[in-house]
């Protein structure tokens, strides 16, 4: 899920304009990361490509995803139902968007974990996505989403019970952190209600990061976004 599914996954969210949904989510389990002693949790359920070759397991890449640890106090752990649009006016930016952060990478031997935080009902939400992918595919990956996505300034967004929505994406280039990064500014709008949410791209070897920080009506920060997207990189190294 997305933060853009509901600030989705917050990445849950997603999309970020599926945020009532999450806070209906999240008012029904008093946010799945705290334990009945208020305790934060940091289990993380990582993910793999289908593909039981790759020589890096999803155990591995899950070791090196955030904890609340490195947020700031407030965020718990939590699970929130995906829920990305499926038709737009400008469907390649919806698949972008939708690749990064809600389905799963379909190059062979890829290998993915990923973890959602939320710091109330109602925000902001945090996600984050760990791709290995063999050879240049990290680079690659990021390159061909900061292409796409850098041309998708405003396009509509629909879902399968018919609501619908808009979208814009205001890119801000190289975040100067990895090997190769990009980050942008996105926001999703249905009827009145609005989420936006900072996207952060960095390539760091064979691994992608995707940092998702998402609000409404407005993102937290850039700079803290950025700053944690520095510390998730430093996990990696």
């Amino acid at each position: 899920m997305s933060p853009r599914s509901a600030a989705t996954s917050a990445t849950g969210r997603r999309r970020l304009a599926t945020l009532p949904v999450v806070t209906a989510l999240l008012a029904g389990t008093a946010l799945t990361g705290c334990g009945s002693q208020g305790h934060r949790s940091d289990t993380v359920a990582p993910t793999q490509a289908p593909s039981p070759s790759a020589s890096t397991g999803p155990e591995d890449l899950s070791a090196a995803l955030l904890t609340t640890a490195q947020l700031p106090a407030g965020y718990v752990k939590t699970v929130l139902r995906d829920d990305p649009p499926t038709r737009s006016d400008h469907p390649e930016c919806l698949t972008a968007l939708n690749s990064l952060e809600s389905a799963r990478s379909s190059r062979p031997d890829a290998v993915e974990a990923r973890v959602n935080f939320a710091m109330s009902q109602s925000g902001p939400f945090l996600q984050q996505v760990l791709r290995r992918l063999p050879g240049s595919g990290a680079r690659q990956d990021l390159e061909q989403a900061a292409r796409t996505l850098s041309g998708c300034p405003a396009f509509s967004i629909g879902w399968s019970d018919g609501s619908t929505g808009a979208e814009q994406v205001v890119p801000h280039g190289s975040a100067g952190i990895g090997d190769a990064s990009w980050h942008a500014t996105v926001t999703a709008t249905t009827g009145t209600f609005t989420v936006q949410e900072t996207l952060v791209l960095v390539a760091v070897d064979k691994t992608l990061l995707v940092l998702s920080d998402a609000g409404s009506p407005t993102a937290p920060e850039r700079s803290r976004t950025l700053a944690l997207a520095r510390t998730a990189v430093s996990r990696l190294r």
